[in-house]
């Protein structure tokens, strides 16, 4: 019995030997686990920190409703800036940006203490054959921007791009959405024919005729009913309100062009020329020693309290980062002063091609004609209606970014294709008019009205097809919600007009 237990008891011990390691190898799997699955998540966090990271990369990237000089201020610039700024950042906190002189008994601790408390509190500059003033004489020549260097350039850089997100906004706000347009625009092949009604010119051309109607129908309602307010009747809806956003912008850039030189020479220079001087020494050879500009010897007060002593102590430091500063205020400032010409003289040309309407006529006329070897007389005084009273300043500013990202000739192909659609719409008018005016007076001839309304284009276009309705088309939806009642009962209008065949001629 007694040799029976014993086996019992090797048996148990074995067992439970055997448990022991099982639990063990199940501890070492979970813990295996835990430790994967916080990898894991690590893992997932990074990734997200890269999309956001990603995201507002993407975010910073150009669109394609601006021109060379919007890109210049909204893209550029704050690049540059920021590159500036990781780069400032990166020398602060990985290398050393101060070192100081400090007397022999200071110790390894002390040093590094004096070197912490000298750069973050002002440091103050001294010509070095000048004698040390009395502390209340030292406050001016303090230098306390150096800290801030990279703050100063995301601040700058931010500025730089405030006013774009402004005609963002109102170019949203519009409903011509002009990236959208641009985009649709820039997959059009040259292949395409201008008067083909699957083409992506002839989409935008449908798109903009709508924007163009409802926005002058919901202008004549706003001021019919009287309830408006001015920023609806006034300059939402008067055709010229994506103008209007667009030079505020232009001039937005060269007043930020301005502050940003009156900034850095208040904040950097303390009011001195510094810019000026830096040149004149860069000619004449002449180093910061007498200048004071971004010097790279300073000098710097503190106090230690040891054994209930107050000991004050001047040591003799080196900004090195003041030399990186140097150079890249430098290239900041005459960067900015190219950019302020460059925005003057980009809103002067802007103000003559866009508000002067001789000058928005010739650009229509230009796109109208572009393919055809010799102008077309005929064509004068429906052209400039079409610019003046179709068009208007905004829809001659979408053909304008449509042929700086697309190229001239899909913006001519598109614009041939909305000034035919103006036409059959005069033409549509023109019929429904014509009963109106037989009606009141069937016997007397009416020539004044007719030499009003009637016109010819007997210059070649031939358009043997049933007119369909071109202008207004279900496809796109036009943020104006409560005018689509009155655009229905004028569709039902047109729907009840018999289909006509007509000669064009170009």
């Amino acid at each position: 019995l007694s040799v029976e237990i014993e086996k019992y008891e090797v048996k148990e011990s074995n067992l439970r030997s055997e448990i022991d390691s099982i639990n063990a190898v199940l501890a070492k799997n979970a813990e295996n686990t835990l430790v994967t699955s916080t990898l894991i998540r690590k893992e997932l966090s990074y990734l997200n920190q890269m999309d956001i990271f990603g995201s507002a990369i993407n975010a910073l990237k150009p669109t394609v409703d601006d021109d060379v000089v919007d890109r210049a201020n909204y893209f550029y610039t704050p690049s540059l800036l920021l590159l500036f700024a990781l780069i400032i950042s990166t020398r602060q906190w990985i290398g050393q940006p101060i070192e100081c002189w400090v007397p022999a008994e200071f110790k390894y601790a002390w040093e590094e203490y004096t070197e912490n408390f000298c750069y973050i509190q002002d440091t103050y500059w001294l010509p070095l054959n000048d004698t040390i003033p009395g502390r209340s004489e030292r406050g001016h020549k303090h230098i306390s921007y150096y800290q801030w260097v990279p703050f100063i350039l995301g601040v700058q850089a931010l500025f730089f791009g405030a006013p774009f997100a402004l005609w963002r906004i109102c170019n949203f706000r519009s409903g011509f959405n002009i990236e959208t347009i641009v985009s649709v625009a820039r997959e059009s092949t040259l292949k395409e024919s201008w008067d083909d009604e699957n083409s992506q010119t002839s989409i935008i051309a449908a798109f903009l005729c709508e924007v163009l109607q409802l926005k002058r129908t919901f202008e004549t309602y706003c001021r019919s009913s009287g309830r408006s307010s001015w920023l609806n009747e006034k300059l939402l809806n008067s055709g010229s309100f994506l103008t209007f956003a667009y030079t505020l912008v232009k001039f937005l850039y060269v007043v930020n062009c301005s502050l940003q030189l009156l900034f850095m020479q208040i904040v950097l220079a303390t009011g001195r020329q510094w810019m000026p001087n830096i040149f004149l020494r860069l000619l004449s050879g002449t180093g910061w020693e007498l200048t004071g500009v971004f010097p790279r010897v300073t000098m710097c007060d503190f106090e230690v309290r040891v054994l209930g002593n107050l000991n004050r102590y001047t040591v003799q430091c080196v900004l090195m980062i003041n030399m990186v500063n140097e150079k890249i205020f430098l290239l900041v400032w005459c960067w900015t002063v190219a950019l302020t010409c460059i925005n003057s003289l980009h809103l002067v040309y802007w103000l003559y091609r866009n508000l002067v309407r001789r000058s928005r006529r010739e650009y229509i006329k230009k796109l109208v004609n572009a393919s055809y070897s010799e102008p077309q007389p005929k064509w004068t005084g429906d052209v400039e209606k079409f610019a003046d009273h179709f068009l208007r300043a905004d829809g001659i500013l979408v053909i304008e970014k449509v042929a700086h990202h697309a190229g001239q000739v899909v913006a001519s192909r598109l614009t041939r294709r909305l000034f035919l659609d103006y036409i059959l719409l005069r033409k549509r008018q023109w019929k429904i008019e014509q009963p109106i005016s037989n009606t009141t007076d069937e016997n007397q001839p009416n020539t004044e009205q007719e030499n009003s309304h009637s016109f010819k284009i007997d210059d070649g276009i031939k358009v043997s097809d049933p007119v369909s309705e071109p202008l207004i088309t279900p496809m796109i939806v036009v943020p104006l919600p409560w005018m689509y009642d009155r655009l229905s009962k004028q569709m039902n209008k047109l729907e009840e007009i018999p289909e006509m065949n007509f000669t064009v001629a170009i």
